[in-house]
């Protein structure tokens, strides 16, 4: 799973690199748009998290298995309520609730789901989260400050879900209408420099993964 995660994050760094001009287009012909880039950066930050959560952090065997079967909760009802809300799919439909119950006793028959309070049990077994801990405390537990993390993340979610930052201010400085301007430069180099900062953190943890095995 971490070959596969770590290759979603260098796919989406990739695509974001993409977007932004490169030098030759610089200043003429070139089409800036840093939103879509802060919204990449966004996916490639949780991406990380998750990297983390699930193959970095130590963990006992019982508490990976316990975040494992959370997991594949989350992407049962995550699927479930796609289907039950797309035409023409009532056999999809069906066919996931036939077995919701089996996906839910996977998890409650671990040996971590065991140990927790029964207020956090129901709230795990909705399947609403994929993750035993909230953003804040992995990215503690992985090192990072939680504030910086909450600046930047509170920044890029504004861009991703046009949120009135998206566009109030827009005319005064320039930003948001595919032409060159400071804050079009400026954004754009500041995601691409976060990029680059949690691309690097994980490229070292990916291949500490690995060298007990060199």
């Amino acid at each position: 799973y971490a070959s596969l995660i770590f290759t979603k994050l260098c796919v989406i760094s990739m695509t974001a690199l993409s977007l932004c001009p490169p030098p030759k287009k610089l200043v003429r012909d070139a089409h800036w748009d840093c939103a879509s880039v802060a919204s990449l950066t966004r996916g490639i930050i949780e991406t990380y998290l998750l990297l983390f959560y699930l193959c970095i952090e130590k963990c006992d065997k019982t508490e990976w298995e316990g975040r494992w079967k959370l997991m594949n909760l989350h992407d049962h009802m995550s699927r479930l309520k796609m289907f039950k809300v797309a035409e023409n799919s009532d056999e999809q439909v069906v066919q996931f609730e036939g077995y919701t119950d089996e996906v839910k006793s996977d998890l409650k028959n671990t040996d971590y789901f065991k140990t927790l309070d029964e207020k956090q049990k129901k709230h795990f077994l909705k399947g609403n989260t994929a993750f035993f801990k909230s953003q804040d405390e992995i990215v503690k537990a992985s090192g990072g400050s939680v504030d910086e993390f909450r600046f930047r993340y509170r920044f890029l979610s504004n861009h991703t879900h046009s949120y009135p930052m998206r566009f109030y201010r827009m005319a005064e400085n320039g930003r948001g209408t595919g032409v060159e301007s400071t804050s079009e430069v400026a954004y754009s180099g500041m995601c691409l420099s976060w990029i680059a900062e949690y691309l690097t953190i994980a490229k070292n943890d990916f291949e500490a993964l690995w060298a007990p095995h060199k």
